[in-house]
């Protein structure tokens, strides 16, 4: 694994290339840290504002992901239904376009069972969605993983790729518990690696995972656990701990 601690506001083309794996990441995963404007200073206290360092959209499409990404790639894209409005101007800048819903997370409270609320007025979003977005024309995994179809008690006649399988078995809602404040499901790592072949990317990243690159501004070191320190000089906002496993 690779982890990376960056300051997202500060990234240049020339660090962001430096991070970049030969011939470019296939499949990057990113959980923008989404700003939210509430109402009320009651608000306030649940919004993501408290919990962490929110991006407006603009700085957040301003960040040059493309210079990870490989010719054909895809993009898993975690966003809010209050911006949906401007999801778009987001996946553009970085060059991708919409391909199409990749799963939405149905959050309830482990300890009472009960769905949890998300932000917005009117109806309460509780459905989280992460969309797939493509440059060029990344393909599908051909041969299925041995373990793709452990939530199934049998294997649909005719399944004998990847494909076939979403055709059969088109889960598009991870059911898992809410966890630290926007910490998505552990589900969608087993959901990407059974789609895609790597290497993978993470941006946003708060944990360094086994073949992975993490990239985030609070992803800690995989050695001690203590955040990175920021490397001084020109690439101040860019320091790397560990290495490839």
């Amino acid at each position: 694994m690779t982890v990376y601690r960056v300051d997202f506001r500060t990234l240049t083309h020339a660090e962001m290339v430096a991070m970049r794996v030969h011939g470019g990441f296939p499949v990057i995963m990113a959980d923008p840290a989404w700003s939210w404007k509430a109402r009320s200073e009651k608000g306030m206290e649940k919004s993501p504002e408290a919990h962490y360092d929110t991006m407006a959209v603009e700085e957040i499409a301003a960040i040059p992901v493309d210079d990870l990404a490989a010719d054909d790639c895809a993009l898993f894209l975690w966003v809010t239904w209050p911006l949906m409005e401007r999801w778009a101007e987001v996946y553009k800048a970085w060059g991708f376009e919409f391909a199409g819903l990749a799963w939405e997370w149905r959050k309830y409270n482990p300890e009472t069972g009960r769905y949890a609320f998300g932000p917005g007025y009117g109806t309460r979003k509780n459905l989280e969605p992460c969309l797939l977005c493509t440059r060029g024309n990344p393909s599908l995994r051909k041969a299925p993983p041995d373990d793709l179809l452990r939530e199934v008690s049998t294997v649909p006649e005719g399944v004998r790729s990847v494909r076939d399988w979403m055709e059969s078995n088109p889960l598009e809602e991870i059911r898992a518990p809410r966890r630290a404040h926007s910490q998505k499901p552990e589900e969608q790592y087993q959901r990407i690696e059974t789609l895609f072949d790597g290497p993978y990317c993470e941006l946003f990243a708060r944990e360094a995972r086994n073949g992975w690159t993490a990239i985030g501004n609070e992803v800690p070191d995989v050695h001690t656990g203590a955040i990175c320190p920021s490397r001084i000089g020109s690439s101040a906002s860019l320091s790397a701990a560990g290495g490839n496993t």
